[in-house]
């Protein structure tokens, strides 16, 4: 998963040395020896580029430890989801970190595959997330060839209003809300009210936008 990134903050050496060795192969790594480079190299350089990110982060480092360091990238907005990994920490240090949005603690000292587990997790989730958000941007934008009162009618049908209710809403005969169904069967292949109605909660922003004139 070279498409990926992990971003290493450990002040130990030897720690930072076997992750790089264990990771490279299967994703970018970067790696920080404290928490205050990492935070300065944050504020100079870009690096939520729209790659997937996760962080490994220890959880005690001399000066600014882990959740310090998690506590100043959320004020900042970071959205990197934060592993911490640690060898005593505390359970109300733990309790912190899961406060502060960690989404998995790793005991040390630990192997290659329990770290790998962790890491494929996390990503299998920011890819998940990243597609529902595409999949929504595009009910948000997709094209819907019909007319404003169309998407009017639309709207009132798929909320369960009958043709005379709908026709009493838009101030229209009920005849002329027979001929908008039609057309909505003929545009849409929308046949069936259920069918209708399920597309309707599909793009009902989209529609809404339609039936309000929002360019």
């Amino acid at each position: 998963m070279m498409n990926a990134k992990v971003i290493i903050v450990d002040d130990e050496p030897i720690v930072r040395a076997g992750l790089e060795n264990w990771l490279s192969r299967n994703y970018k790594i970067i790696a920080f020896d404290s928490a205050q480079s990492f935070l300065e190299a944050y504020k100079q350089f870009e690096f939520e580029d729209g790659v997937p990110t996760c962080i490994l982060l220890d959880f005690q480092m001399p000066g600014m430890n882990g959740v310090e360091l998690q506590k100043n990238l959320k004020s900042m907005n970071a959205q990197f989801p934060i592993v911490f990994m640690s060898g005593n920490a505390q359970q109300s240090d733990i309790i912190d970190a899961w406060r502060g949005g960690a989404v998995d603690f790793i005991l040390k000292p630990f192997t290659p595959d329990q770290v790998r587990d962790v890491l494929e997790k996390q990503f299998n989730t920011l890819s998940q997330s990243i597609s529902k958000q595409t999949f929504s941007d595009t009910r948000e934008h997709i094209h819907i060839p019909i007319t404003k009162r169309e998407a009017e009618v639309l709207l009132l049908l798929g909320s369960g209003q009958q043709q005379s209710e709908v026709a009493q809403v838009l101030g229209i005969s009920q005849r002329t809300v027979k001929m908008y169904r039609a057309n909505l069967r003929d545009k849409l292949e929308l046949n069936t009210l259920g069918e209708l109605i399920k597309y309707c909660q599909q793009y009902e922003s989209a529609i809404t936008k339609l039936a309000k004139d929002i360019n």
